[in-house]
């Protein structure tokens, strides 16, 4: 408005009393100086930009208000009508003010909402988290990263518990079932008359030896030797090592094949002493079930080592060959509990690799040990 005024000057217009657009002279004092907070800015910020210039509201023919400006003293009044809008009107700025806290408010509901939504999710989880089961859903839901974070934490606290709450039933319910019937046996012995207790007595040596073999696989289970650093070893030398614990140890007959290049190292990065475990565990059912024989293979290649240990016993039935490759094991009548099977199993995925069984073709049971390039490089 305050360059229209200008440019009317300049061009010359002449005053004009009455319309919708309407000059008053310089001398002139039309309407008064406003008072409403909107108004009262403006004309404060108006005279800031142009020194002189003026801002001023006043009521004219009848109920109308105009708006009166002008660019400098000397220079006429330009006014114009303003009815029937009130700006500086007090239920006008009610009217932004509540509108602005509306806005607000609701924008401030959507973002505690989404927090809240996934927090109380996890609040309803807790109790099952707390019995060891582990929640199927535990999903993020969205809200800020940091809720996602503490949701994915959660989600893997609540999976170790549940993976030690499995674990410590595995270990209570197999040693009690495992050990009572040699404390069975010792405890029938200590009841007989002396002489027939010194006839038992390599028995009894052969229970205690059972009894503490069966302690230690459970404890290796529990502690499943993550603690062990990971180790660089040459697959030939290693192998050679194993070979002469077979034989010695298990009374095997060993033979041993490779595909390795001739001249070329085939290292593998590994937990020697726990690998070690899952050798001795295989070694010890060749020597009870397995026919005293074995062939160990081992094929390099750009996606993984595989090392597999065959023996030429008489194999295992299909419905036991499912369970010992899915890890459950159940106990057989001579066979004991399964736990040599978990214990490999464990170890290998330690090893980010894999353990699986199968039966030969021309008899005896296959044992494959599969290692993926990330654990294993050949040179």
């Amino acid at each position: 408005m305050l360059q229209t005024d200008h440019a009317l000057i300049s061009s010359g217009a002449q005053y004009a009393p009455t319309g919708n657009l309407q000059w008053r002279p310089a001398s002139a004092a039309p309407g008064k100086a406003p008072d409403r907070y909107f108004l009262h800015k403006s004309a404060n910020y108006l005279q800031q930009m142009a020194p002189g210039a003026r801002l001023r509201v006043g009521a004219e023919e009848g109920n109308s208000t105009w708006m009166w400006i002008r660019g400098g003293p000397s220079q006429p009044w330009l006014g114009m009508p303003v009815s029937p809008m009130d700006f500086g009107g007090q239920g006008f700025m009610f009217m932004r003010l509540s509108v602005i806290a509306l806005v607000t408010l609701l924008g401030a509901w959507l973002i505690v909402r989404q927090i809240n939504r996934p927090l109380a999710r996890l609040a309803a989880e807790a109790p099952r988290i707390g019995l060891g089961d582990t929640p199927d859903t535990l999903e993020p839901i969205g809200g800020p990263l940091e809720v996602q974070h503490l949701t994915r934490a959660i989600t893997s606290m609540a999976n170790d518990l549940h993976h030690l709450h499995e674990e410590r039933t595995l270990l209570l319910t197999g040693i009690s079932h495992e050990l009572r019937t040699p404390l069975s046996r010792l405890l029938l012995a200590l009841h007989l008359p002396d002489v027939d207790f010194l006839e038992q007595k390599s028995a009894m040596c052969v229970d205690v030896n059972e009894m503490d073999e069966t302690i230690d696989k459970f404890l290796t289970l529990v502690r499943s030797n993550d603690q062990e650093k990971i180790m660089t070893i040459d697959v030939r030398d290693w192998l050679e090592e194993m070979q002469a614990i077979a034989r010695e140890r298990y009374a095997l007959q060993i033979s041993y094949s490779d595909r390795i290049p001739a001249g070329s190292p085939c290292f593998l990065q590994c937990r020697p002493l726990a690998l070690e475990r899952v050798f001795r565990n295989i070694f010890d059912n060749t020597h009870r079930y397995g026919g005293g024989r074995m062939l160990i293979q081992v094929t390099p290649n750009a996606q993984h080592i595989e090392i597999r240990l065959r023996d030429y016993g008489p194999g295992v039935s299909p419905a036991h060959l499912l369970a010992m490759n899915l890890g459950i094991l159940p106990r057989q009548s001579g066979h004991g509990a399964g736990i040599g099977v978990r214990i490999c199993k464990r170890i290998m995925d330690l090893h980010h690799g894999s353990l699986g069984f199968e039966n030969a073709v021309d008899g005896g049971l296959s044992v494959q040990l599969l290692f993926p390039t990330d654990m294993g490089k050949t040179a």
